[in-house]
């Protein structure tokens, strides 16, 4: 008997409960109907509900609000929100991709909604800048999590009160007789800074299928007027300058502007071997700063701690390089031509002399033969000739190519007609010496420098940058050549005493040009300013934006006045302003075409080595004269200047 009362008292609780959650979900299904036509979220909407609010989401909602594609996402009971499974990611991700801008959350457990809020929020999977439909959780509003309600401001809360809670607010209390449930709607008071205990916002009261208050702002633009509160802006003095627009005036904020404490040793952070973050990324990280201004780059390694605006500006990012004077002044006497000119001109010089030579025995052969025929020669070939010996050949041909007339003109005319043309020759080749010689005189003296790439990735020399960000650029990077740079690239913290390193010539440092700029100009050194050289080819155009909280919701208001400020030029003129204290001190002075002594060295060397030739010859001649010639048996010192000839 008493097990059979317990089977009808349970079967009558079971009625009761399925009978009221059916109720409930009758409730919650026209309230959410409301709010999703007033939400207007887009294209696409999502919902995400468990198995007690499943039955929520009826075909009225979809019939009512055609005009948008549906993502349903049911969670189950025992899922782990924070870590969930790869199918629920997967949604989550398309969900994100296709750019939805409605979420209507209905889950039972506050743990688990407040879990699945962190996730998206931590992973972005999840569009914090959309509108939220959710129940009111006690869970949701705890300290740890009010950095969420900083981020997610286009929220309603649904929250199930008693009648009393409206009589406070409504004036004519003659409408409250229904006795239908009635519920609260509120939000975030966004802008109002959220300080101890969290409190919502109401917005109205729904009862019965009708909002109690009329003309309510729902899902209203929070980000236009943000009602003079005050922004936390963590900045870092980096050239070219801190940007600093007229975004405050415009959005009605202000800005409190400050520097982190370790902002002179860390400057933009780092992550250090325990996971902690320093310097300006751990001030965005852990959301104590709303904006910062620090000469931010656009790239994957930022994204991953805070938003990024939209580039205001592009920077060419490139390396300051050691430069070298070309001291080769000693070689000022063959720099006129290269080596294949210089190849042409010794082989013409040493092979016109032998050519003159075998031509003039030709002749002579020839004379000689003729000379025994029984007609007379009118025209005979004298035998003396100034090509007459092998030495004298060559060292006409060699006066020739100096400008040096010949004493007479060659015997036979085949000689003088190869003697014109080598004439014509040798002007030519003067002309264009000399020509070429009087340029490099005049000219001043080349540099050595580093001006790509591949010349760097080439070069011994090290390469020093800030951070781990710019090492992982250049190693991920498809270019071979930027992949050597970064196997060399060294953490450089300190931008001085990177300067000092190439000054000494073996290192090269990586940043934006006009940072580098200033660090050339600003050299008290000569010397140092001598040395310091701006690589001309950017290794990339990198833009530069404003940093804000991770998913901050004002970004798309700030992306809004920062286009305006690029299109009306302001940045542009904030840019020629933060550089014209040392852009004009840029560049050396260029050098005065002058001959000093430094140029006429290879005169020098070469009459050094004139003499020092000619000393060897006389040395060596004074040598075969004592133990050569007068060791002779023949030798008499009294037939001096006699020539002996043997008779054979």
């Amino acid at each position: 008997m008493f097990v059979i009362l317990l089977f009808f008292l349970r079967s009558f609780l079971t009625f009761l409960s399925q009978r009221s959650l059916r109720c409930l979900h009758a409730e919650i299904r026209w309230l959410v109907l409301d709010l999703v036509v007033k939400m207007n979220p887009g294209h696409c909407n999502v919902m995400i509900f468990d198995a007690v609010y499943e039955g929520v989401f009826g075909s009225e909602i979809f019939q009512r609000v055609n005009q948008a594609s549906w993502f349903v996402i049911k969670i189950s009971q025992d899922e782990d929100t924070l870590d969930p499974p790869s199918a629920l990611k997967c949604v989550l991700a398309d969900v994100r991709k296709a750019g939805c801008g409605g979420y209507i959350i209905l889950l039972a457990n506050g743990v688990q909604m407040e879990r699945l809020l962190r996730f998206g929020d931590k992973t972005r999977i999840i569009d914090t800048g959309a509108r939220f439909i959710m129940l009111h959780d006690y869970h949701l509003f705890v300290s740890q999590l009010h950095y969420l309600w900083k981020r997610i401001v286009n929220v309603m809360f649904v929250r199930r009160v008693r009648q009393k809670m409206f009589n406070a607010f409504n004036l004519d209390r003659s409408i409250n007789s229904d006795s239908s449930p009635l519920y609260e709607l509120s939000t975030v008071p966004f802008p109002i800074p959220i300080k101890g205990v969290f409190f919502t916002k109401i917005i109205n009261f729904w009862q019965s299928g009708n909002f109690r208050f009329k003309n309510s702002a729902f899902f209203s633009n929070k980000m236009t007027n943000l009602g003079g509160q005050t922004m936390q802006v963590v900045v870092l003095q980096h050239t070219p300058a801190v940007f600093k627009t007229a975004i405050s005036k415009a959005m009605h904020f202000q800005m409190n502007f400050y520097e982190t404490a370790d902002a002179d040793m860390e400057r933009w952070g780092t992550i250090r071997q325990n996971g902690t973050l320093t310097g300006l990324l751990q001030e965005m990280h852990e959301g104590r700063a709303n904006f910062a201004l620090a000469d931010l780059h656009h790239t994957e390694y930022h994204l991953g701690f805070m938003d990024l605006s939209i580039p205001y500006n592009t920077e060419c990012l490139t390396f300051l390089t050691p430069e070298a004077l070309s001291d080769n002044s000693w070689k000022t006497l063959i720099m006129p031509f290269n080596g294949e000119m210089w190849a042409g001109v010794l082989l013409s010089l040493f092979s016109v002399g032998f050519v003159m030579y075998y031509k003039h025995k030709l002749q002579k052969l020839r004379m000689i033969h003729f000379k025994h025929k029984p007609e007379p020669w009118h025209d005979p070939l004298p035998m003396k000739d100034i090509f007459d010996s092998l030495a004298g050949c060559i060292i006409y041909t060699y006066s020739m190519l100096l400008l040096v007339s010949l004493p007479r003109l060659p015997n036979g005319w085949p000689l003088r007609v190869l003697t014109g043309w080598y004439w014509v020759y040798c002007v030519l080749v003067v002309v264009a010496y000399r020509a070429s010689f009087t340029a490099i005189l005049a000219n001043p003296m080349p540099r050595l420098t580093i001006d790509t790439l591949q010349a760097l990735a080439e070069s011994p020399i090290r390469c020093g940058a800030w951070g781990e960000q710019n090492r992982l650029f250049f190693q991920k990077a498809d270019d071979p050549q930027m992949h050597v740079i970064g196997a060399k690239l060294d953490h450089a913290p300190n931008p001085h005493k990177a300067v000092e390193h190439v000054v000494q010539g073996m290192y090269a440092y990586y940043e934006n040009i006009y940072l580098l700029r200033q660090l050339r100009s600003t050299q008290k050194s000569e010397k140092a300013r001598q040395t310091l050289h701006i690589m001309k080819q950017c290794a990339v155009h990198m833009p530069i934006s404003v940093g804000l909280e991770k998913n901050s919701p004002i970004k798309p208001q700030v992306d809004r006045y920062i286009r305006a400020l690029v299109e009306g030029g302001l940045t542009g003129k904030w840019l020629s302003d933060a550089i014209e204290r040392f852009q004009s001190n840029v560049e050396l002075p260029p050098q005065e075409a002058t001959i000093d002594l430094t140029k006429m060295y290879a005169g020098i060397i070469a009459l050094v080595l004139g003499y020092g030739i000619s000393s060897i010859a006389f040395v060596a001649e004074k040598l075969y004269w004592a133990y050569f010639i007068k060791c002779s048996p023949i030798f008499d010192k009294y037939l001096l200047g006699i020539q002996i000839r043997k008779h054979g």
